[in-house]
């Protein structure tokens, strides 16, 4: 078994083969392990026997409507942990929406309403940005959007991709001609939540992930807690012990190979991969291979014969990808905003920051870096592609310099309201943009890991995890997905890589015992009938019942 990827989708699979008595190597083009879920050392900036400071390509949540991720977690040792890595979660106890110049913060607590979620310190915040929000909320637009959402929980498949698929969230949403507030949080919020743009995204895949957040929000999660992170560094507490696991189940993993084509065969089979590395050309040979690189990459590999011989394929040319990174600022002191996952709404560049050190359990200024850097505040970028208000520019046409500065002006502008002082002058002590974000010769940026774009109908252009090639499966958060989610996230890469897997047992031969387990996700009870009733709508070709 050749795994080609060494992201969460080519993991999984991995791991899943393992298990079931497969030879398995996997292959990747990097020294590191993880694809985009993984962190990474700074180099140089350790002193006096700490670790160098950690970057990443943006911070990772694991939600609590994540179903298949969290069981894979719980099957990867660490320590005396009794369920794995998945006990290095803790819970983020707030999901934060702030709006620039004094419009109010949308506090939510990540659990049902307690006394540990609502506690002293963040009760007052969490009253007064409802205080300040209230009145933008008109009547008639709450009612609107509650009709909304009823219609996307209680639509039946056949609706959801026959319909709504098709259809884009603004006009789903009716955002034209609504309040700022209206466009702002419900436009807005697709960006900053789910990497989509709301202007391209289908109504099914917003409404999918709104859906889950709030069954989550509501104590109807799964998997715990709506929002959680890892007590420390991500391949530190999560990639590294699970490669080391995987070493322990025989699998082998060899970098430096980056995969450029694959070889069919005169029996319709894949022969071999073919990679470049620092030594030359390497050829791969195996019985079944598993491409799970990213779309931009894999879809390269693609030659005609390849695509002759399954045409679905051949449809992922017309998928498009995204820019989604991170930057990290190390502070000299504790970053003094909310204990929350922060989305700024009104940010150029939807920003989404949270003082992500403050989770770890190891004492950040005596475990990495020089012993003046006192916290990590880690900001994804979301938009890359509207003009900052620093310098006028999408962050794509910026110098990283240039970028840093542009968000740690939208972060000020985002956390700084009725002169309090969140982000203190100077207290920088130095930023680390994800390095997949490179200046190309003619001075432009690159990117190197791009995310997949969930557009409105791309489902009708993705491929599934078993291709018409017998022994050629795909995993990746670009692969259709069915139990849970299918957005661009850590849970549908994983969803992939247990169906890829599924399709080399199949394939195989292997017993049906030996199925990979897919976990579905949580739906409220009574929704089922409702959904019954809108298929049977939808077959006669009526809207439908709240659709009007």
């Amino acid at each position: 078994m050749a795994v080609l990827g060494g992201g969460v989708g080519g993991l999984t699979a991995a791991h899943e083969l393992a298990e079931r008595g497969f030879d398995v190597t996997v292959y990747d083009r990097r020294a590191e392990w993880g694809g985009k879920a993984r962190s990474f050392p700074v180099p140089g900036t350790a002193t006096g026997g700490r670790r160098d400071l950690q970057g990443e390509h943006g911070h990772r949540g694991f939600f609590g409507f994540y179903t298949n991720l969290p069981d894979t977690m719980r099957r990867v040792p660490f320590g005396d942990r009794a369920h794995g890595v998945w006990d290095n979660l803790t819970t983020v106890p707030y999901l934060a929406f702030n709006r620039n110049d004094g419009k109010g913060s949308l506090f939510l607590p990540t659990l049902p309403p307690s006394p540990r979620t609502l506690d002293p310190g963040t009760l007052p915040a969490v009253l007064e940005g409802l205080l300040r929000i209230m009145p933008q909320l008109l009547p008639q637009e709450v009612v609107l959007l509650a009709r909304k959402l009823a219609i996307l929980m209680t639509s039946c498949d056949e609706r959801q991709f026959g319909q709504w698929e098709h259809t884009q969230w603004l006009e789903f949403i009716e955002a034209a001609g609504k309040s700022e507030f209206y466009r702002v949080m419900w436009g807005g919020s697709a960006k900053v939540i789910q990497a989509l743009r709301p202007e391209t995204a289908s109504a099914r895949t917003c409404g999918q992930g709104i859906s889950k957040i709030l069954y989550a929000l509501l104590g109807m999660g799964p998997d715990g807690p709506f929002d959680r992170i890892l007590d420390g560094p991500t391949s530190e507490r999560f990639i590294d012990p699970w490669v080391r696991h995987l070493k322990s189940l025989g699998v082998r993993f060899v970098t430096g190979h980056h995969v450029e084509s694959l070889e069919l065969g005169p029996d319709g089979r894949i022969a071999a991969a073919h990679a470049r590395t620092a030594a030359g050309p390497a050829r791969i040979d195996a019985d079944w291979f598993v491409a799970a690189l990213p779309l931009d990459r894999v879809r390269q590999l693609w030659s005609a014969e390849i695509r002759a011989a399954d045409p679905r394929l051949a449809a992922m040319d017309r998928l498009r990808t995204t820019w989604c990174q991170g930057i990290v600022f190390y502070l000299k002191e504790t970053f003094r905003g909310p204990l929350a996952h922060l989305s700024l709404m009104d940010s150029p560049w939807a920003l989404c920051p949270v003082g992500q050190s403050r989770f770890w359990s190891d004492p950040f200024t005596g475990t990495w870096g020089d012993g003046v850097a006192a916290d990590s505040l880690s900001v994804v970028i979301s938009d890359w592609e509207t003009p900052g208000m620093l310098y006028g520019r999408p962050a794509r046409r910026c110098t990283p310099k240039e970028i840093a500065e542009e968000v740690w002006a939208q972060l000020k502008a985002g956390l700084e309201g009725d002169g309090d002082v969140v982000l203190p002058d100077g207290s920088v002590h130095s930023w680390f943009l994800d390095p997949a974000v490179t200046r190309a010769a003619d001075g432009q940026l690159a990117n190197d890991d791009t995310y997949f774009l969930n557009d409105v109908s791309s489902w009708e252009l993705r491929a599934e995890a078993v291709t018409a090639v017998p022994n050629l499966f795909l995993a990746g958060d670009h692969v259709r997905t069915y139990s849970n989610v299918d957005f661009t996230c850590m849970e549908t890469a994983n969803e992939a890589g247990r169906r890829a897997a599924n399709g080399v047992l199949a394939a195989a031969g292997a017993d049906g015992a030996d199925e990979v387990r897919l976990f579905a996700g949580a739906e409220p009870p009574g929704f089922a009938a409702l959904k019954a009733v809108d298929r049977t709508r939808y077959q006669l070709g009526l809207p439908h019942t709240l659709d009007f």
